[in-house]
């Protein structure tokens, strides 16, 4: 029997970096936007995610996409 993904959800989250603590370690905010289409190619994404972060008040450290799988078993 085969077990067969099927993807259910796309999200993409972004993070952004927001200063420092008190110790110089480097902290971190995430804004996470989900209801993608499953089908969007990565470049789309990622030139959205870019557009997005443009407008944002901090620099963006990195950007994600988080993809749902559902697997069934054949």
């Amino acid at each position: 029997m085969a077990v067969v993904s099927t993807k259910v959800s796309s999200a993409l989250k972004l993070t952004m970096k927001i200063g420092a603590d008190i110790d110089g370690n480097d902290k971190f905010a995430t804004k996470t936007l989900g209801n993608l289409k499953v089908s969007a190619v990565d470049e789309d994404i990622f030139a959205i995610g870019k557009a997005i972060s443009n407008i944002k008040t901090y620099p963006l450290f990195t950007l994600d996409r988080q993809d749902q799988f559902s697997l069934v078993m054949e």
